[in-house]
């Protein structure tokens, strides 16, 4: 239970879903969006992060939803776009890259047999060029 007015719990619903649209519309007008490049972060075994730059528009939207608010964050950050967890022959991968199409939690994790072959997909998936 909260102590929040009904007045003060729909202004925040209000807000939060005029995010959300902003979200959406920023995402989409960056796309097709190529991060060129990424780092790879090592913990201990079974355990990688995977660093690229975020889309940009998730500070815009926040901006936009927040009138005459401020932040100290940058569209196009860097984030954690995705996480490597598992042992030899139960590896996953989380994608946490920010889509407001597709909110976390999102579906089951990718599985793979080993770190190499998820590090392959992932590449795959942060190394594409823009072709013009």
């Amino acid at each position: 239970m909260t102590d929040l007015t009904l007045n003060e719990k729909t202004k925040y619903a209000t807000r939060r879903a005029a995010e959300i649209e902003a979200e959406k519309h920023f995402f989409d007008a960056a796309q097709p969006f190529y991060p060129l490049g990424f780092s790879v972060g090592y913990r201990n075994p079974g355990h990688w992060d995977i660093y690229a730059r975020q889309v940009p528009g998730k500070v815009s939207a926040w901006l936009h939803a927040n009138p005459g608010s401020s932040t100290s964050g940058k569209d196009g950050e860097r984030e954690r776009a995705f996480r490597i967890r598992g042992e030899p022959g139960n590896v996953v991968v989380m994608d946490e890259r920010w889509n407001p199409h597709k909110p976390h939690p999102r579906e089951s994790p990718l599985p793979f047999r080993s770190v190499m072959a998820a590090m392959l997909w992932i590449a795959e998936e942060l190394m594409q060029e823009p072709t013009a």
